[in-house]
């Protein structure tokens, strides 16, 4: 009791004060002085864009940082594993994730104890660029815009089937955005990917998709399928005679494939200036975005605060649209 009595309390805060201090410039340190060891990056969807672009911002990313930068694929339950994993690493800038839309703004508003929240467990650094689907049909059906489609749906409701690489992806979010927005009732059809769902449109198996523009391409091309536009705010790049769906009477209609590089949250915000920073400069070489180009994504970039608010705005927009849907997990 003497001891205790005789401490001085400003003392006492005098040690905390300066071990914190400690603690922020050590944190700043390890900051400027990252990386020193290979960082991952975990793509939850092989084998789709978001795989190929990040296999070609890895080794660009690596020769400006000095380090290896190694990209690994975590498949399953719809990318939702290899989200999960990354929101429970240790937030030092050494695992990041190649963040898309389903996993990120729907997947989570329709799966229970997904294990993480986007909005609170992910420290947003950049997005990497965006895409357009195409809204295909078969020649057979006889429409040759999007009016005569929305037509012939409202007659045929419930009747005319659209193939969807499965439940919550962006084909299947433009059809639900296109049936509210165009008044329609058009019934999703899941099939295992891109490949199989353009064989199905051309065959008739089913009557519409909507897809990604540059494997649709060679179908456009041979008039196996018709494309009657395109989903995003702007024409495309290989396809632009192809108005967008908003252009083609159905005002506001606006469904993108956004591509981002995030990590746990808490990473330190210098770390994040920093992979943002070399991001931006891999986004401005010109020889890169035109190899991006040629995937059909749409070389963009941006800061990490406007990331942020770009997912926010995204997970309520879409919270809306799956809740008056009335979307449920499968």
């Amino acid at each position: 009791m003497i001891a205790v009595s005789k401490f001085k309390i400003p003392a006492l805060w005098a040690v905390i004060a300066l071990l914190a201090s400690f603690m922020v410039a050590l944190a700043a340190y390890a900051s400027a002085d990252f990386p020193q060891a290979k960082i991952t990056i975990v793509v939850p969807h092989p084998g789709g864009s978001v795989d190929t672009l990040m296999r070609l911002v890895g080794p660009r990313l690596s020769d400006a940082l000095g380090y290896p930068v190694i990209i690994e694929n975590r498949p399953g339950a719809g990318g939702s594993i290899g989200v999960a994993d990354v929101a429970r690493a240790k937030p030092d800038g050494y695992t990041l994730l190649a963040a898309t839309n389903a996993p990120f703004t729907i997947t989570p508003l329709l799966t229970p104890n997904i294990g993480y929240d986007t909005l609170q467990d992910f420290e947003p650094i950049s997005i990497v660029g965006e895409s357009s689907l195409v809204l295909l049909v078969n020649p057979q059906l006889g429409v040759h815009s999007v009016g005569e489609l929305i037509a012939l749906a409202k007659r045929k409701p419930k009747v005319l089937n659209s193939g969807i690489s499965g439940f919550g992806t962006p084909s299947h979010l433009a059809l639900t955005q296109f049936d509210k927005m165009a008044g329609c009732e058009i019934t999703p059809v899941p099939y295992r990917g891109g490949p199989p769902i353009l064989v199905a449109t051309m065959t008739g198996e089913v009557q519409m998709t909507f897809l990604d523009e540059i494997p649709a391409i060679p179908f456009i091309r041979d008039h196996r399928v018709n494309v009657l536009a395109s989903t995003g705010r702007t024409a495309l790049l290989f396809l632009p005679d192809v108005p967008t769906v908003s252009e083609s009477g159905v005002s506001g209609f606006d469904v993108r494939v956004w591509n981002g590089m995030v990590g746990p949250r808490g990473i330190p915000k210098l770390i994040v200036q920093k992979l943002n920073h070399e991001i931006e400069k891999i986004f401005e070489d010109p020889d890169f975005r035109q190899q991006i180009a040629a995937l059909g994504i749409e070389p963009r970039t941006s800061t990490a605060e406007e990331f942020a608010e770009f997912m926010r705005s995204e997970v309520m927009r879409w919270h809306e649209i799956v809740s008056e849907a009335g979307l449920k997990a499968e």
